[in-house]
């Protein structure tokens, strides 16, 4: 479940309320901001307004280290997970202007999404005792944990499966040369979450073994479920596909933002595990 707003401002000369220092910590440590422990402490210190810093990162050029109330570093970050849209249509950039998704049979072309049969044969349940919530938990399969790493990819920092964090890494390193005004836009909701999938109570979430990277343009995400994707993830969809991603405008419910990777590319990454 999403974290309810906070009522001040958290981080570098924020009012740094207890409460809502604890909600901004919880949403960080799930996008796998591990500097800051495993729990959330209410202590707005150093290290806190750093990974703040981190994340802003990855959506504005300037991150001054503090989350506002209503403002637009909280909505990126209690966006986390929920599918929900961080700008109005008014607020829209040519870049996140909504079009129809693409057909079918003009996407994801000779590629198929890795169900959770699939992805538990080659890897194992992500939670060993298996309690998944729509709250994003940390893996407890041990040999999950040892193969995940925190890295940039080049427009942000992301915590996942590292062949899939390598993968990514050079999938944007050819957005950068191909689609570089998107590139200068691009940012992320979350790579590694142990979580169920949006609207489910039973399907493992491809975000719980850290392969799949849900994506921000100008810092706004993609509506779930309305079968409009933005225009920018449009031009940089061919290049995730011609690199074995899967793109979540394929699903029966549009999810354009997400990427994930193919049921080719879980073959290379299972067999690359230490």
């Amino acid at each position: 479940m999403a974290e309810q707003g906070i009522t001040a401002s958290v981080g570098r000369d924020g009012v740094n309320r207890r409460d809502d220092v604890l909600k901004v910590q919880r949403l960080l440590i799930a996008r796998g901001y591990a500097s800051l422990g495993p729990q959330a402490s209410g202590s707005c210190d150093a290290v806190t307004i750093e990974a703040i810093r981190d994340f802003q990162a990855a959506f504005l050029r300037n991150p001054d280290g503090r989350v506002d109330a209503g403002g637009n570093s909280w909505r990126v970050l209690a966006a986390a997970y929920t599918g929900v849209t961080t700008a109005s249509p008014a607020e829209a950039t040519p870049l996140t202007r909504p079009l129809p998704r693409p057909a079918a049979n003009t996407i994801n072309i000779g590629l198929w999404s890795a169900g959770n049969a699939y992805m538990l044969d080659k890897f194992g349940p992500p939670l060993i005792a298996g309690n998944y919530t729509t709250d994003c938990q940390e893996p407890t399969n041990e040999r999950l944990r040892r193969n995940m790493v925190t890295e940039s990819v080049g427009p942000f920092r992301v915590t996942g499966l590292k062949p899939a964090v390598l993968a990514l890494r050079g999938v944007m390193a050819e957005i950068a040369r191909e689609q570089p005004a998107v590139h200068a836009e691009l940012g992320s909701a979350g790579m590694r979450c142990c979580r169920l999938v949006r609207g489910s109570t039973t399907s493992i979430s491809n975000h719980s073994w850290g392969t799949a990277i849900d994506l921000t343009i100008s810092g706004v995400l993609d509506t779930y479920g309305n079968d409009t994707v933005q225009y920018g993830l449009t031009l940089i969809a061919p290049i995730f596909n011609r690199n074995g991603w899967y793109w979540g405008a394929g699903f029966r419910t549009e999810d354009g933002m997400h990427f994930e990777g193919s049921r080719s590319l879980i073959d290379q990454w299972a067999a690359q595990l230490a």
